[in-house]
């Protein structure tokens, strides 16, 4: 295939690069590093034919011209051990790991993919991803980075390649590409972007925590909440708290969180299945000026945004029909931020997205980043879950706020009595898959 049409929801899609990042605390002294990188290499190349519109490059942002191209391979030496990065990771140097400017609006993308490969002194190696949004979201990239550790891992053993092309039909054909107008096009920059410098913090919340949170947010219709669920709610009501301590008064708020379609669709898709199969689910509050916010409060509605995406919904965005309906609910809600004082805070779970299961072969990843601060066009205020690298079910929240609002939330009692301010990497057992 040469032309590899979008599908709307890749349409949809913001123009940035995901960022993620894998830590490997190698300390296999008969590990050759030249022989591993140029391995690498070959092995990236490989991958690349399976997901083959990755090395093609973006066409009027419609289409991928599927002409082999390439990504971007960066090879890069850090003088210290990675020990010492863990035991006080520094989250202001974290994108010289990356291959690109990450969460910002990018003018000048080509490469769809960027890796880059750091060697630490000790041997260490940490492989930072860069994904064009416009053709997968955070499921896609577990996809492909677990996709080239496997590569690697055969080449590396010399066995024989029993791997398939990945099937990238199944979001253009259910959700057809559009000719989206002028105005639509406009809002998604204002509705994703801002013209100020975003600041990133590490937060985790331990196990303890995340039960704590789940106990006080339980209630007899949400007897038992999910960890996201009681996080999500969590977060929203400490923004709001310090929204209305910036402002001096409360305002409407609007939650919104990227959920995956893959499972909800029926019949299923596989959770493998590649491109941008998420939706904005979004749930609105009126804080109310004289009583505290009910944790519980906020669960219903976040456990009630989340189930709106059901099957019925999913399918009522597709075709043209799903095209004019998508449209109007996304005019909608320009109305609504043209004439409503709303703060907009935006979640994301990458939790079991595979992340901790890229394994090269020599084990699997210790620690996974996200990224450090933005200074130009980053997107708006947001949140991305990770599992935590210290294993036991605990959950990172990376967060990414103007100026004021993170002054205030680094400085929030409640919330830092559940929250731990970026602690060091301990080497401690892995994240399991857990129910979020």
């Amino acid at each position: 295939m040469r032309n590899f049409k979008f599908s709307l929801l890749d349409q949809f899609s913001p123009e940035l690069y995901i960022p993620v990042i894998l830590f490997y605390p190698i300390n296999d002294p008969r590990l050759n590093i030249s022989q591993t990188l140029n391995h690498l290499k070959r092995a990236l190349s490989e991958t690349l034919t399976r997901f083959y519109p990755f090395a093609g490059r973006i066409k009027d942002l419609v289409s991928i011209d599927c002409n082999d191209e390439g990504v971007v391979y960066v090879e890069a030496q850090a003088s210290c051990h990675l020990s010492k990065f863990l035991a006080n990771p520094d989250i202001q140097l974290i994108n010289k790991l990356l291959p690109c400017n990450p969460n910002h609006k990018e003018e000048n993308y080509s490469s769809l993919v960027a890796l880059q490969v750091t060697v630490f002194s000790c041997g260490g190696i940490v492989i930072g991803c860069g994904m064009f949004h416009k053709v997968g979201d955070g499921t896609t990239m577990g996809v492909f980075l677990n996709s080239l550790a496997e590569t690697f891992r055969r080449q590396d053993n010399q066995s024989s390649d029993t791997s398939t092309n990945i099937d990238f039909t199944p979001g253009s054909s259910l959700f057809p590409c559009q000719s989206l107008p002028t105005g639509l096009l406009s809002f998604f920059d204002k509705f994703y972007f801002v013209h100020q410098k975003i600041n990133t913090r590490r937060f985790v919340f331990t196990a303890e925590s995340l039960a704590a949170l789940k106990s006080k947010s339980a209630s007899e219709s949400i007897p038992n909440p999910t960890r996201v669920e009681a996080l999500t709610a969590f977060l929203w009501k400490r923004f709001m708290a310090a929204s209305k301590q910036i402002r001096g008064k409360s305002i409407t708020s609007l939650m919104t969180h990227a959920v995956d379609m893959r499972r909800r669709i029926d019949p299923p898709l596989p959770g493998d299945t590649p491109g941008n199969l998420i939706w904005l689910v979004t749930g609105f509050f009126d804080p109310p000026e004289s009583t505290e916010v009910k944790l519980s409060e906020l669960v219903e509605i976040v456990k009630e945004t989340f189930g709106s995406l059901n099957n019925n919904a999913i399918r009522s965005l597709q075709g043209d029909e799903g095209f004019l309906l998508a449209s109007s609910r996304l005019k909608e809600m320009e109305a609504v931020h043209a004439n409503v004082e709303l703060d907009t805070f935006r979640f994301t779970s990458w939790c079991n997205l595979g992340f901790y299961s890229v394994d090269f072969g020599w084990g699997k990843p210790i620690w996974v980043g996200h990224m450090g601060d933005i200074e130009s066009e980053p997107a708006k205020s947001g949140v991305v879950f990770i599992e935590s690298g210290g294993g036991g079910g605990g959950i990172e929240a990376w967060m990414m706020l103007d100026e004021k609002e993170m002054v205030v939330i680094e400085n929030d009692t409640e919330f830092l009595a559940f929250a731990s301010p970026n602690p060091n990497i301990i080497l401690l057992p892995l994240p399991t898959e857990t129910d979020d």
